[in-house]
């Protein structure tokens, strides 16, 4: 256990002047002995640490919850984006674009095709077909 020496002379003021004339504060919360300001700065070199840790901790949380919501927005665009193919597709459809030819623009299919090649020596017998336009 510590135990403080008898110090022998006057306080003047807040001052304590000892008899070898040296002065020490008269405030006893501060007159600590160098073993207890280690320990001192011991727990204050402790508590600036876990306030470090603790903002590195809340500034990862932070991230983390940064993450998570840029996950959220890149599986809805994914989603977006799957819609939008489908929609895409459909729009390409032969069978659609066959259906708005022949109803919005009047058109028809043609009753034969004549497909040409380079080796073709004779020629086709084809028929043709009057087209009646409005």
């Amino acid at each position: 256990m510590l135990a403080r020496k008898a110090v022998v002379g006057q306080v003047k003021g807040n001052v304590l002047v000892t008899t070898q004339g040296r002065k020490r504060s008269a405030n006893v919360a501060l007159d600590l002995s160098p073993m207890m300001w280690q320990v001192v700065y011991g727990i204050a070199a402790l508590v600036t640490f876990l306030l470090i840790m603790m903002v590195m901790n809340a500034y990862s949380t932070k991230l983390g919850y940064e993450v998570v919501k840029t996950q959220q927005a890149v599986v809805q665009l994914t989603k977006d984006n799957d819609a939008l193919d489908v929609e895409v597709a459909s729009l390409k459809s032969p069978v659609r674009i066959q259906q708005i030819a022949e109803e919005q623009l009047g058109m028809v299919l043609p009753d034969s095709f004549v497909y040409s090649t380079k080796s073709a020596v004779t020629e086709r017998n084809v028929q043709e077909k009057q087209q009646i336009i409005d």
